[in-house]
């Protein structure tokens, strides 16, 4: 007779050890909140380092490889006005594709979605200039 290899049941000291692993769900919240939290804590230690040290918290090569501006720039009203109207208008296009496409399937709403970021990508970065 064949010998059987214990089932999970069969260990539950073992899970003590050695949880079962993640879903994709768990995994990418696990990730985006990493994310989310650990960005801000190492800029934070950065300007901290940089205090402590004497030199500039935030020099004019930061301010560009953050945003992409020099500091009058982003501070400036008409850069903002511009990109507080793109932003409705892609939340509005995702509203409307959420209503309109969602009832054919994902695999339409999610190929609008990529097209639409597709979009944004080309569009953004020239109408933000």
């Amino acid at each position: 007779m064949a010998e059987r290899k214990p089932t999970p049941v069969a260990l539950p000291s073992l899970f003590r050890y050695f949880p079962p692993g993640m879903n994709i769900g768990e995994i990418l919240i696990w990730e985006s909140t990493n994310a989310l939290l650990l960005i801000p804590v190492v800029i934070g230690l950065v300007m901290l380092v940089r205090w402590m040290r004497g030199r500039p918290i935030f020099t004019e090569r930061d301010w560009l490889f953050l945003f992409g501006h020099p500091r009058e720039k982003v501070f400036s009203l008409h850069l903002w006005l511009r990109f507080a109207v793109l932003w409705v208008a892609v939340v509005l296009i995702g509203f409307a594709e959420g209503f309109v496409l969602l009832p054919f399937g994902l695999a339409a709403l999610f190929g609008s979605v990529f097209l639409t970021a597709l979009v944004v990508w080309r569009v953004a970065p020239n109408w933000l200039r």
